[in-house]
């Protein structure tokens, strides 16, 4: 894999939120793979021979060792007998018309760390005494799917209840008026 981390997306929303930690969510690969005598390279992917059951690779990380975790960071041909490719999917913003410019994807770690410093943001303008009680904050999901729907629920519920409203436990039934989540969802229901 080119990033260090393993990044477990049903968590995600949860690290956003303050929910969960940085190494709950996303653990090294090292700390992941640790006992199991799994070997781990960090690099891209230059090429597959499959004339030769060969992958050639362009190393980029440290990668880290472990007593248990074989680290591969100076092999440029690993050799294999059957080749599994599961590389996982890409973010295509240009599809979307101002998107790549307005929209903040959730797919990755970055894109997770980059909301919850808007959010914090939002908090900010929240609690702000010159924000009028007349204005309103909408926060725009798109997707229903099951990332959607927890990252819709759980921002809902930091920016009405949490830190917007004076937070905590003893506000939850109160809501924050300021703020108004929408989800758009191509689907005839959400988690279509």
């Amino acid at each position: 894999d080119k990033k260090e981390r393993f990044t477990f997306l049903p968590l995600l929303y949860e690290l956003c939120v303050g929910d969960a930690t940085l190494d709950e969510v996303a653990p090294t690969y090292t700390s992941l793979l640790k006992g199991t005598g799994i070997e781990f390279c960090q690099a891209d992917v230059q090429g597959i021979d499959l004339d030769s059951d060969a992958v050639y690779l362009n190393p980029i990380g440290s990668g880290g060792q472990s007593s248990d975790t074989t680290t591969t960071q100076t092999t440029n041909k690993m050799d294999y007998d059957s080749l599994i490719v599961a590389t996982g999917a890409d973010i295509n913003l240009k599809a979307i018309p101002g998107a790549e410019e307005f929209a903040l994807p959730f797919y990755t770690l970055d894109n997770c760390l980059e909301l919850r410093k808007r959010l914090t943001l939002l908090d900010a303008l929240i609690e702000d005494n010159d924000f009028s009680q007349s204005d309103t904050i909408e926060v725009v999901v798109v997707g229903g799917g099951y990332s959607g729907v927890e990252l819709a629920l759980n921002i809902q519920e930091r920016l009405q209840v949490g830190k917007g409203s004076g937070g905590g436990d003893q506000n939850q039934n109160q809501t924050n008026k300021k703020v108004k989540i929408k989800m758009i969802h191509r689907g005839e229901e959400e988690l279509q």
